[in-house]
């Protein structure tokens, strides 16, 4: 019976060992439970972030390869016309050189030429000019007219006023078009000879006569301003048209002026706007700003479109109460204040800008107005569409690297200036919407770092 029993005191040291042994396991189980949740969460968080970054560098290595590919391309087909159009070039050279060695003047002609430009053939003034004077000597106009263009540049002969005027006389008395505007021109200018406007306009006259263009509107100015002739704005008006109806852009730029001011012709901006458009298609600078200029008024549908944008934009700042507390607050309120300034440049520049300002100014002015349109565009695509920013992005790239290189292929690099305003208006607006939209997704990738690490 007493075997049965325990003593009391010894009873409760084994039962406080068992609870102190029960709480150490659920501490330990506890702290193991949280670590392996730390663990697990940064696992997936460092999984994500790789995840996304592999993503990341996936579309960064498809937009190079893209740009590569395109660049390459034009780089290629810009080579291979080279070639094929040189390749042509050396089997012309070599047939004008198997006749001109007989003495064919056209042959001798046409093989001077291409001396004179390099084309077939390395490029040789001296050569040029020996074969020039061959065909001269028997006759052949235009070789003449090549002597005299030599004589007075310098090129493969001592530079020699009183021979280029004498070879030009003698190719424009035979009726050669060209020669005979390049003398009116002489006289006008009173270059290597005294001046005088009446031999000019004689001479214009002659070559205007055959329908060259340049002439035309050479003599139509002539009689615009009264010069060897009497003053004559009909007269010039008559001049001017048979010229731009050829498409030369001086006389299609003259004629717009006519119609503006109202000279030889009644006063008619739907002409002058018609011809001076005309003339900006052809590259002309100061018909496009001129046409820039007319002031003739905002039409109808413009007056609507930007209506219809004042409203828009209103519309959309009072949708987001003017909030930039959230993200998609913030690209309603942006997409509508773009929009409000991209109407007030428009009107700025409608009030403006013309003839004064230089060209600089003016591509810069397009430049910035479409930069806004751009920035306003892709915040509300990406407002509108959840993937948006992430396509706009590689889009925009690839695309202005397009339109650059077409650019430089097609004007060269030096002449990027001189460019259409639409090249300047499509790199604004490309740069815009590339701008919206990396300050989107990188908003975006805040609030989502944001999400997690408070999850």
């Amino acid at each position: 019976m007493l075997g049965a029993f325990t003593h009391p005191l010894s009873s409760a040291g084994e039962g406080a060992q068992v609870s102190r042994a029960h709480i150490y396991r659920h501490r330990h189980a506890v702290f193991n439970g949280v670590r392996a949740h730390f663990l697990s969460g940064l696992e997936s968080f460092l999984f994500l972030e790789t995840h996304a970054t592999v993503k990341l560098h996936w579309r960064i290595a498809l937009l190079v390869g893209c740009v590569a590919l395109i660049g390459g391309a034009v780089i290629a087909w810009h080579f291979a016309r080279l070639r094929a159009s040189q390749r042509k070039f050396t089997d012309q050279a070599n047939i004008y050189r198997l006749r001109a060695e007989h003495g064919d003047a056209e042959a001798q002609y046409h093989l001077a030429g291409m001396f004179y430009r390099g084309q077939g053939v390395p490029q040789d003034y001296g050569e040029a000019f020996a074969l020039y004077r061959k065909a001269a000597e028997q006759g052949n106009a235009k070789a003449e007219y090549g002597l005299a263009y030599m004589f007075r540049e310098g090129k493969g002969v001592p530079r020699d006023s009183v021979a280029a005027v004498s070879w030009g006389h003698r190719a424009a008395d035979q009726g050669y078009a060209k020669a005979q505007y390049a003398l009116g021109s002489t006289y006008y200018e009173g270059k290597d000879v005294p001046q005088d406007y009446i031999t000019a306009a004689s001479w214009y006259r002659k070559a205007a006569d055959q329908g060259y263009a340049e002439a035309e509107t050479y003599l139509g100015y002539m009689y615009s301003n009264g010069l060897g002739v009497a003053q004559d704005d009909a007269e010039a008006i008559r001049w001017f048209r048979k010229a731009a109806e050829q498409g030369y852009v001086k006389a299609e730029s003259q004629l717009g002026y006519m119609y503006s001011v109202g000279r030889g012709v009644p006063r008619n901006y739907g002409e002058a706007a018609r011809w001076y458009g005309k003339a900006s298609r052809h590259g002309d600078e100061y018909a496009r700003r001129a046409l820039d200029s007319m002031r003739i008024g905002f039409s109808t549908g413009s007056r609507i479109i930007l209506s219809g944008l004042v409203l828009a934009s209103s519309l959309l700042l009072i949708s987001s109460r003017g909030s930039m507390r959230t993200v998609q607050q913030g690209k309603v309120t942006v997409a509508g204040l773009l929009c409000l300034l991209w109407v007030a440049l428009k009107i700025y520049g409608y009030s403006h800008f013309g003839l004064l300002q230089s060209l600089s100014i003016v591509n810069v002015f397009y430049f910035g107005k479409s930069l806004l349109a751009g920035l306003g565009v892709a915040m509300l695509i990406s407002f509108l569409w959840a993937k948006g920013a992430k396509t706009l992005l590689p889009s925009c790239g690839v695309l202005f690297i397009a339109v650059n290189i077409y650019a430089i292929a097609h004007y060269g690099l030096p002449q990027l200036r001189s460019c259409p305003p639409a090249f300047y208006s499509i790199n604004g607006m490309l740069t815009g919407m590339a701008i919206s939209s990396i300050s989107v997704l990188y908003l975006e990738r805040q609030k989502s770092q944001a999400v997690t690490m408070a999850g």
